[in-house]
């Protein structure tokens, strides 16, 4: 096994002996010491940088009687110049969904009231309701 052996010509310091495998580990440990620290530096310059953008912001604006209305356009300008995810909205609308579908029923009331008692919709994105489900065009050997 391979030592490194570090003597100290100062009294009453003790000779220290290292194997290869721990200096290895030290110099992992001092590489990862670097990237942290250039990893640190990096997050600064964004920090302040991101720091700057709001202040010019707000500095920019027409300020009246110490209040200023903006828009949420020029806000989500500003979070999306910071890497921000923007603002949103509520959107709601209407839907209209076609298809076929195919039972075994004793007759076409019956089908059409499997379906109707029966369809479900799944949406994960947000809220819905369904108002009202028909049937059109019920027959036999669809």
């Amino acid at each position: 096994m391979d030592t490194i052996t570090i003597e100290s010509t100062e009294v009453g310091v003790p000779t220290i002996s290292y194997t290869s495998a721990e200096v290895l580990r030290f110099i992992e440990k001092a590489k990862d010491y670097d990237n942290a620290n250039l990893n640190l530096a990096t997050a600064y310059k964004d920090i302040r940088s991101i720091k700057e953008k709001v202040r010019d912001f707000f500095s920019e604006v027409e300020w009246e009687d110490g209040e200023q209305t903006i828009s949420k356009s020029d806000v989500n300008e500003l979070l999306e110049s910071i890497g921000s995810q923007k603002l949103t909205s509520t959107y709601g609308g209407t839907f209209t969904i076609t298809g076929t579908f195919q039972v075994e029923a004793e007759d076409e009331d019956e089908a059409a009231s499997m379906f109707t008692d029966n369809v479900s919709l799944d949406f994960s994105y947000g809220e819905y309701t369904i108002d009202d489900t028909t049937t059109d065009d019920v027959s036999e050997d669809y």
